[in-house]
C-alpha cells in the first residue's frame, strides 16, 4: 500500500489496471489488488473468521457509544470500536469453534483515565424497576461530581441494546422502569462515566446478570 499526494485532478478511487485507488481518514492510498487462491481455509482460519463475525455482530450496534467509551484522550488514534473489538476478540469470546460463546463480564465498554464507579449493584425493587447504586468517591483529579454516568443494557433474548444517560457520580442512584416486554428476560450491564468536557471517560464495569420478573 502507498500513500500518494494529489496532482493537479486530484486524488482518484476505484480499480485502475491491477491497482485500487481508495480515501480513508482523509488519506489517499493506492494498492494492489488481492490475489485470488484456490487453497482452502485451515481449521484455525475457519474459527478465527467465526471469532471475528460473532464479535462484529454482536458491537456493531453500539459502534458510536464504544467511540465514545474509549475517546479518552490517553487511547490513541484508533477507533473506540475497534478497540472494543479488538479487546472482546482477546479475551471475551469463549469455546472452541463451533461452540462459541461470548463472555459478557469480559466485554470492555470503555476505557480511560477516569475513576471507575465503586461498590456498582443493579436490583429489581418491584416488577420490571430497576435501580442502579455505587458510591461516588469524589476527588479532585479523576472523579469529579458532575461526570456524566452512561448505562448500557443488553437483553439477551431480545438482542438489543438501550443505553441511559441520566444520572451523574455524585447521584450514587439510578432508577427505571422497563417495558412489559422485558418480563422473563435476561439483561447485562455496563456502567461507565464520562468527564462534562469529554476529554476522559473511566473503564467500564460489568453489572452483571439480572433476570426481569
Amino acid at each position: 500500500m502507498a500513500r500518494f499526494l494529489k496532482g493537479i485532478n486530484g486524488a482518484y478511487s476505484g480499480k485502475v489496471g491491477s491497482v485500487i485507488g481508495s480515501h480513508w481518514r482523509n488519506v489517499d492510498y493506492v494498492r494492489s489488488l488481492s490475489k485470488i487462491t484456490n487453497k482452502k481455509a485451515s481449521p484455525e482460519q475457519i474459527a478465527q473468521r467465526a471469532k471475528f463475525a460473532m464479535g462484529v455482530a454482536f458491537l456493531s450496534p453500539i459502534k458510536d457509544l464504544l467511540n465514545l467509551g474509549y475517546s479518552d484522550k490517553l487511547q490513541g488514534k484508533a477507533t473506540g470500536y475497534n478497540k472494543a473489538l479488538q479487546f472482546l476478540l482477546n479475551n471475551g469470546i469463549t469455546g472452541t469453534y463451533p461452540t462459541l460463546d461470548i463472555s459478557y463480564a469480559d466485554v470492555l465498554i470503555s476505557k480511560g483515565s477516569l475513576s471507575q464507579l465503586m461498590g456498582v449493584t443493579w436490583t429489581e425493587t418491584a416488577p420490571r424497576s430497576v435501580t442502579v447504586s455505587w458510591e461516588a468517591r469524589l476527588n479532585r483529579f479523576n472523579a469529579f461530581f458532575d461526570d456524566s454516568v452512561v448505562l448500557l443494557m443488553y437483553n439477551r433474548e431480545k438482542n438489543f441494546f438501550s443505553i441511559l444517560e441520566s444520572a451523574s457520580r455524585a447521584d450514587e442512584t439510578l432508577t427505571f422502569t422497563l417495558p412489559e416486554s422485558y418480563a422473563g428476560n435476561r439483561l447485562e450491564g455496563w456502567i461507565f462515566t464520562g468527564h462534562r468536557e469529554g476529554v476522559k471517560t473511566s473503564p467500564s464495569v460489568h453489572l452483571g446478570t439480572i433476570v426481569i420478573s
